[in-house]
């Protein structure tokens, strides 16, 4: 494989970061009663949205986009460090693969009646959550052992621990129907995505 095409390939994660940042932020503009602090980011794609034929669009490819950067990296690259590297890439392959499934299972907006749709979409959402954390985790730890990646690995690490706690916060905010749930859930979310960005970008000018 020439090292444009792994760039390219080790660089969607980018580009993937770029289309959930960028359907968050037009949603919130179709949407003029829609309260970044306040509603979850789900709410933008949810059944009976205003806008979600236009947003379900930026997460598909945004989806699309991030699975291929956990398989690239899970098969191109995980199996030349330490063998948590692999397993983090495991994890972090299952992640995207579950996040595909929101598109087909939209939330219930608040105040509608509940649907099959909505209550697997809660599922989903309980089963993504473990390994949402234990990606960086792993992969973090599996780095540390690494001397060109150390610094990154304790990055990763910190990630897994503010995704715990952020996400821990988010459930408290969501189950209490608290005031700023939107604000605590994009911490959580901001975090992983933060994370994805820098080891993207990290893979594809390595050489």
């Amino acid at each position: 494989m020439t090292m444009k095409y792994r760039s390219v390939l080790m660089g969607s994660g980018m580009l993937a970061v770029f289309f959930y940042v960028l359907h968050v932020v037009t949603g919130s503009l179709l949407w003029k009663e829609y309260n970044q602090l306040q509603q979850p980011i789900s709410d933008l794609t949810a059944s009976g949205a205003p806008d979600r034929k236009v947003l379900i669009v930026f997460t598909s490819v945004y989806s699309a986009l991030a699975l291929i950067f956990a398989l690239a990296f899970g098969i191109l690259e995980s199996k030349k460090y330490n063998r948590l590297v692999f397993w983090g890439a495991v994890s972090f392959i299952i992640v995207n693969c579950i996040s595909v499934l929101y598109g087909f299972f939209p939330e219930d907006l608040p105040g509608r009646e509940q649907t099959f749709l909505g209550i697997m979409h809660i599922v989903i959402t309980a089963l993504i959550v473990p390994f949402t954390i234990l990606s960086p985790m792993l992969i973090g730890f599996g780095f540390i052992k690494e001397k060109n990646w150390k610094r990154f690995g304790y990055f990763s690490i910190i990630t897994g621990i503010l995704i715990c706690i952020f996400g821990g916060a988010t459930a408290i905010f969501f189950i209490n129907k608290l005031s700023y749930f939107g604000l605590v859930e994009r911490l959580n979310i901001g975090v992983l995505q933060l994370w994805t960005f820098y080891f993207s970008l990290r893979l594809a000018t390595q050489h």
